[in-house]
């Protein structure tokens, strides 16, 4: 009771007596004793259930009429750490529209962490590099954006042995393995025999980048932009794979379905975006 009398910046005997109120109007108690403590009885927790979603549903409501009536829509984005930020960057230029003001904040994280931001209304939208399975993420949709094929670079000289062999010739750099990319192409790896010596693994697709050519190293990164990559003559593509692709999903929950923002994405034909 003083815990929560704290975080409601109320009275303890306040709460005690509103507590009490309402367990005389529903005909029943909401606590027993425990211990030395409280834990809620069966009726606590029924009534705690409906609670939370009618809370959930009053902060939908403010969401909707927040972006519907302020002049700018503000418009919070997660963005796996594991996506081509490049690639991302043009997903959400989308957003932005020249005859609607808009305030973007885009937020970077695991998967796992941006999926329970967007649970808890603090995030509009996720980027991410896996769906989400609706059946078991109540209210929450995954739109596939696309997919691009992975390429392996490295510092002139290039390895003397053929691709993929000449993965075991030098040190490789690969993306996490906590990413969907970064799983798949160890289990590529696997696949195909190769006894690589993996350096480290990055979220970052700069740092990795940056570690590899500082330390002579194999990185992986999107196809798409591999003429990017080694336009500086030092860097080049050694091999590229057809089974191994990032994707890109949208995820958004159910009370953002109306959002102009969200809109514009999932209407888009991102073909070209992701074609060689």
């Amino acid at each position: 009771m003083v815990g929560a009398a704290e975080a409601l910046f109320l009275t303890p005997q306040t709460i005690t007596g509103q507590i009490k109120a309402l367990e005389e109007r529903l005909n029943g108690k909401l606590f027993k004793r425990q211990g030395r403590g409280l834990v809620p009885s069966e009726l606590g927790q029924l009534v705690f259930r409906y609670a939370d979603k009618m809370f959930m549903l009053s902060q939908e409501m403010l969401d909707i009429v927040h972006y519907t009536k302020e002049a700018n829509l503000l418009f919070d984005v997660g963005v796996a750490d594991a996506l081509s930020k490049r690639l991302v960057s043009q997903v959400l230029e989308t957003v932005v529209a020249d005859d609607e003001r808009i305030h973007l904040r885009c937020f970077e994280s695991t998967h796992e962490m941006l999926l329970e931001q967007l649970s808890q209304h603090k995030l509009d939208m996720i980027l991410s590099d896996c769906p989400v399975d609706s059946s078991q993420q109540e209210g929450l949709f995954s739109i596939k954006l696309g997919e691009c094929g992975i390429s392996f670079f490295c510092r002139q000289p290039v390895p003397e042995a053929p691709f993929p062999a000449c993965l075991e010739q030098r040190r490789l750099l690969l993306p996490g393995r906590r990413s969907m990319l970064g799983r798949q192409l160890l289990n590529w790896l696997n696949i195909q025999g190769l006894q690589a010596e993996i350096l480290g693994e990055f979220d970052d697709a700069a740092l990795m980048k940056a570690f590899a050519m500082y330390h002579n190293a194999i990185f992986v990164a999107p196809t798409r932009y591999a003429q990017d990559i080694y336009s500086d003559d030092s860097v080049v593509e050694i091999g590229r794979i057809d089974s191994v692709h990032e994707e890109y999903y949208v995820i958004f929950a159910e009370r953002m379905i109306q959002h102009p923002a969200v809109q514009r994405i999932c209407h888009k034909d991102f073909s070209s975006l992701f074609a060689l």
